[in-house]
C-alpha cells in the first residue's frame, strides 16, 4: 500500500525520527536503504518504505509503502503530525 501525507517538518527530521522508530532502537527493522531521502526498512514480517520530499512552506511531503506494519506506520504518521503541531503552535 502507499500513501502520501506531508507533514509541516524538514525532511532530515522526518528521516532521522524514521530511523529510530523502525530501526534496530525502534522496531528493530533493518535499514536496507538510506539515501537521497528515500528510506527502506525491513524484516521477515515486510517492509516499510518511506519517500520524503521537501515542499513548500517548510514542509514535506511524506510517501509512505508498506505491507505488514499497517499499525506501527499509522503509528509514526501521528506521532510526526503531534510533534508538527507542536512545533507550529503559537506561545500564548
Amino acid at each position: 500500500m502507499a500513501e502520501t501525507h506531508p507533514f509541516r517538518l524538514r525532511p532530515e527530521e522526518i528521516a532521522e525520527r524514521a530511523r529510530k522508530f523502525f530501526g534496530p532502537g525502534g522496531l528493530g527493522m533493518n535499514l536496507m536503504s538510506d539515501e537521497g531521502g528515500r528510506l527502506r526498512f525491513e524484516d521477515v514480517r515486510g517492509f516499510v518504505e518511506l519517500d520524503i520530499r521537501a515542499d513548500a512552506n517548510n514542509q514535506s511531503r511524506v510517501t509512505f509503502q508498506y505491507e505488514g506494519f499497517e499499525r506501527e506506520v499509522h503509528e509514526f504518521r501521528r506521532k510526526l503530525a503531534k510533534q508538527a503541531a507542536e512545533e507550529t503552535r503559537s506561545p500564548e
